[in-house]
C-alpha cells in the first residue's frame, strides 16, 4: 500500500496569463486549463491516465455531481466559498481508497484493499 498526503492548491487570477505555473518535473506530467465538463470528458477518455489521487480527489470533493460532496457543492462549484471560507477544510479525517481501476494490475499487482477500485 501507499500512504500519501494530497494538496489541492486553488488559486483565483484574472487569466492564466498572468500565472506562471512551474511544477516539480518528478511529480507532474502536465499541467491544463479546463472547464468541470472539459474535465469530465478527459476522466471518460480512456487513452488519457491521470493520478489515482487527482481523480478521486476530484471526483468526491471538487466537483458536486458525485461523491460526497453532492448534498452541498463541490469546492469547483462556488469557487468564493472554497477561496473565502473554512467550509471545505477539513484538518481531522484520514481518507483511505483505492486507486482507480485503470491503476489495478500493472507490474507491481496492485489490487483493491478497501473495495473502493472505482
Amino acid at each position: 500500500g501507499e500512504n500519501e498526503i494530497d494538496y489541492v492548491l486553488f488559486a483565483t487570477v484574472p487569466s492564466k496569463d498572468s500565472i506562471t505555473i512551474k511544477p516539480h518535473p518528478d511529480e507532474v506530467d502536465d499541467v491544463c486549463w479546463v472547464t468541470q465538463a472539459k474535465l469530465l470528458e478527459m476522466f471518460a477518455d480512456k487513452d488519457l491516465l491521470f493520478s489515482p489521487w487527482f481523480r478521486i480527489i476530484a471526483n468526491r470533493w471538487m466537483i458536486s455531481s458525485s461523491g460526497a460532496t453532492a448534498e452541498k457543492g463541490g469546492w469547483w462549484d462556488d469557487l468564493d466559498r472554497t477561496m473565502n471560507t473554512h467550509d471545505f477544510c477539513d484538518y481531522e479525517s484520514i481518507h483511505r481508497f483505492d486507486p482507480p481501476e485503470e491503476h489495478l494490475g500493472g507490474g507491481g499487482d496492485a489490487t483493491a484493499m478497501f473495495g473502493e477500485g472505482k
